[in-house]
Order: C-alpha cells, then structure tokens, then sequence
C-alpha cells in the first residue's frame, strides 16, 4: 500500500531571516505544548474524586493515566512522519481537535472503562500534535534563533508541568472532577484559532507513507511501554510482561530491517550514525529516567506526611516551573557563550545536588525549604534541556523535523515511563520492608500487608483502628516512606552520572550553531527541495 505526499509540497527549510509570522506562530505552538503537559499533572489531582464518583478500583485509576501515556508513547513516530509528508500545520490541527474529543468523551463518562477511553483518545491526539509543534518551530525559525525559541517552548512545557497540579488542585476542590476535562476544549479551541498564524510545511520531496514501518515501530513502542507500566504494577516477573517485552524486541527487530531496506523509510536509522544526535537522544531518556519520578514521591510526601491539601501541595510544584521558565530562556544565552557540553554538565551536577538535598527532607522541613530546593531544581532542568532538544531537532534535515521531533518525545516518555516503575519498584520494595519490619509482632499480619501496600493505603487502614493503634501504624508508615523516598532521591542522583559522561563525551565543546542538513541529506535530494521552491 502506498500513501505518496503532494509532490507540490511547501519546502521545509526556512529562509535565513525566519518566517514573518513565527514568534506568532511559537507562541501557539508553546501554548499546546502547555495544555499537553499539564494535562497529566491536572489529571493526577483529580484521582482521588474520581475514585469516589466512578467507584473506580485502583488498577482502573492507573489506566486513566496509563492509557493516555500507551497511545502517546507508541503513536509518537507516526505522528511525527504524517505531519512531515501531509502537513504539519494540518494535522498539528486534527491532532487537536481529537485530542479535544478525548477530552469530552472523558467528562461525560459515567464509568471508569469510558474514562480510559477518554483518555486513550488523548492521547492519540497528543501523539500528532507533539511532535508537530517542535517541527513547525524548526521549519519557521532561522538556525541563528532556534534555540531562543526552544528555549521559550521548554519553558512553557515546564510551566505546564508545574502550574498543573495547582491548577488541579483548585479545580477539583472548587468544582467536580468533569471540569478539569471541560478545561481542555477551550485551550484546544484557542489553538486551532491560532492555526491562521502557522503557514504549512511538509517534505517537498515526494515520498510515500512507510506503512509497514509505522507498523512495526507503533507495535514496538506500545508493547514496550505496556511491559514498562504492567512491570511495575504486576511485578517484572509477569509472564504478561515477558509476553509484552519480547513482542517489543520482536517487532523492534523486524522494523530495523524494513527501515533499513526502505527506500522511503519512518525513522531514517542513519540518524543515529550521527553520534551527537543519538548522544542527546540517550541523555533526554536518562534524564527523565531519574527525575520524573521526583515529583510523584513529593506529592504523596506533602500530602501523607506533612498533611497539606492538594492545592498546597500542587502550589509546591509552581517554583519548578517559574525556575525553569526562567532557566530555559537563559540557556539559549549561555549556550553560545559556553557550549552545550558544560552547560548540560553543569545542569546534570545540579539536578544531582537538587536530589541529594530531597533525600534529607522529613516530617518537619519547611515550606522555604522546599521551595529553594525545587527552584533550584527547575533552574538546572531547564539550563540542560534547551541545548539538547536543539541538538537533536538541528542534527536532521528541517524536512524531516517531525520525526526528529517524534525521537525527542519518545525518549523523554519511555524514559519517565521506565523511571517511575523502576525506581518507584525500587522504593515500594524498601517502603514495604520498613513497615513489616517496623509493625512486626505489633499488628495482626493481614493489617500489616495492607499497610505494606502503600502509604495512602496505610492512612485509609489507619481509620479502621483504635486511636493507639492507629497512630502507631501512621508513625512506622510515614518513618518508612520518608527512608524510601530517601533512597530513591539518592538512587536517582547516582543514575544522572550516566547522562552526565555521556554529555561530556559525546556533546560539542562549542555553540551548536551549524544544522548537518547537508550531511544526511544527499546533493541530489537538495537539488530536489530547491526544484520545489521554485516551483
């Protein structure tokens, strides 16, 4: 089957002075990067009510979040190869308007399988709009400004991230649980307003549409992260995840041939010959790996152990992304005056500081205490990122920007995917050990168990005994979290060693200033997209 682009297509590469409308353009581009992100955060708060209404049981409330994650994750690359042969600008657009169903399929729902469904709808839409929205940056923006405008972009991801559980917070303790879903379609509807100020791009080669590629990659990726999310819910002994990882390395197997006798290939694989491109690719991996965990740790933390609301404990979260709204900008500066290598060091040094320094926090730190830690935090996140999204989007040829962008979305989630069910193992395992260690010969086994099952477990367990009981169980539950939670903040900081060696390896000493376009891209293909721009 072939599905062939226009042959008219608009070229992908930007004059030298930029298009006229692309600060325009970058700001709806940031704002849907915005809605997407905060989309999951918003979505966490709103569990708990959720739980309630639907009667949801707690496997249903993990695939509220787990489906969005699946489709996302596993759809990445399609999306991104779509947007590059049929449009970015049109189908950045569809990917809304689904994502925006999604969103209303899931506010309407009156049981928890019509939610999942909501939310697996999401995420199909996510995975076109994504992957879009990097590409179309890439495609309007001069080389000489790229960076700036990553950097404004990676701000406003990290804005959504950290304004999203206030946000949830205060809506679903003010409103219902629906609303945060009704939220959706007004920020999906003033995006596709602001699609009048994006101009079309595509490939102007013509090229068809690798369905066998889109195929095996789609499978590959899903079966990857379903083993990823299964594994740390069901054990990684499962013989369902087993099933699950072999598919995956199958299917991952069988799309490097296909790929590599294609003439018309999904994910060009000499992409990665390229040893800064497949560097910075690793290290976005590596580093949502050990950090994306952080946050939902602090936010059982704040609310378990130090008794705060959902709102506090997601207004927590709002110096984190002031720091790295503030950080990513600045990182377009000082990387060409530094270069990318010591500034990605210097970010890894400190987002491992940031995380030795949650190790120590207990029952009694304080509000200013967390807030200089996690703005220090914020700061170092988004210094690093900004100069490896621009490595990976300008080591590709702009006509293939989507699926550049499609490779940094899906590194960025299968490694919080990977992150959060192997440090969260890693951490539930020691949480569990210290309570029946610490409950032993003191509670009946069967309460113990229970209470082994999570801190939230153990704080509803905690209702149903006698006040002595109740508060010695909450005393060894919260010593033991605090101890886990410490040892995975640890855990973490050790692993950004690895991202860190890598960077100072393999990234350049100086401004990455030069795209190589004319590297991958062979003299009679140039020859080609200068025929179409003429045209």
């Amino acid at each position: 089957m072939a599905i062939t682009a226009n042959p008219q297509a608009v070229a992908a590469r930007p004059p030298e002075t930029g298009h006229p409308r692309r600060w325009w353009a970058l700001a709806v581009v940031s704002f849907a990067a915005f809605t997407l992100f905060a989309d999951n955060t918003i979505v966490n708060t709103a569990l708990p009510s959720i739980a309630r209404n639907l009667d949801a049981s707690t496997s249903q409330l993990q695939w509220i979040v787990d489906s969005y994650v699946l489709m996302l994750a596993g759809l990445l690359l399609v999306g991104g190869t779509v947007g590059d042969l049929f449009g970015r600008r049109r189908w950045f657009g569809i990917g809304m308007s689904i994502f925006a169903t999604g969103a209303a399929v899931a506010a309407l729902s009156t049981n928890s399988e019509q939610l999942i469904l909501g939310r697996a709808v999401q995420g199909i839409g996510g995975a076109l709009v994504m992957p879009a929205t990097l590409s179309i940056i890439t495609n309007v923006f001069p080389a000489h400004e790229r960076a700036k405008a990553i950097g404004v972009w990676t701000a406003a991801t990290g804005l959504g991230m950290g304004f999203g559980p206030a946000l949830g917070g205060y809506v679903v303790d003010a409103f219902q649980w629906q609303t945060v879903f009704w939220l959706h379609l007004p920020a999906a509807a003033l995006t596709l307003a602001g699609l009048l100020v994006i101009p079309e791009s595509r490939d102007a080669r013509s090229r068809r549409l690798d369905i066998p590629g889109a195929v095996l990659g789609t499978t590959a990726l899903t079966s990857l992260v379903f083993g990823i999310i299964r594994g740390g819910e069901a054990g990684w002994m499962s013989p369902l995840v087993g099933m699950a990882f072999l598919g995956a390395a199958l299917a991952a197997i069988a799309f490097a041939v296909v790929e590599i006798r294609s003439a018309n290939p999904m994910l060009p694989l000499q992409f990665f010959k390229n040893r800064q491109f497949s560097a910075a690719v690793v290290i976005i991996g590596l580093v949502f790996f050990s950090v994306s965990v952080t946050f939902f740790f602090l936010t059982q933390f704040y609310q378990f152990v130090q008794g705060r609301t959902a709102f506090d404990a997601g207004a927590l979260s709002i110096p984190c992304a002031i720091a790295m709204g503030i950080g990513a900008p600045l990182s377009a500066i000082l990387v060409k005056r530094f270069g990318p290598k010591l500034l990605v060091v210097a970010a890894m040094t400190s987002l491992a500081i940031g995380l030795v320094m949650l190790s120590t926090i207990n029952a009694d730190t304080s509000t200013l205490q967390f807030i200089a830690t996690i703005f220090f935090f914020g700061l170092a996140g988004g210094l690093g990122l900004v100069p490896l999204t621009d490595i990976v989007m300008s080591s590709v040829p702009p006509a293939e920007a989507g699926v550049a962008s499609a490779v940094n979305d899906v590194s960025r989630e299968l490694g919080a995917a990977l992150g959060v069910a192997a440090i969260g193992s890693v951490v539930s395992g020691a949480y569990r050990s210290n309570v029946e260690h610490g409950l032993a010969g003191n509670m009946p086994a069967e309460v113990i168990h229970q209470a082994g099952d999570g801190l939230g477990v153990a704080t509803v367990l905690a209702h149903s005994l006698p006040a002595e009981a109740a508060g010695h169980l909450l005393s060894v539950a919260n010593a033991g979290f605090v101890d886990a939670i410490g040892t995975g903040f640890l855990l973490s900081a050790a692993l950004l060693a690895v991202p860190m060696l890598a960077a100072a390896l393999f990234l350049p000493g100086r401004a990455h200033s030069e795209t190589l376009e004319t590297q991958l891209q062979p003299e009679d293909e140039l020859a080609d997209e200068e025929a179409a721009l003429a045209a």
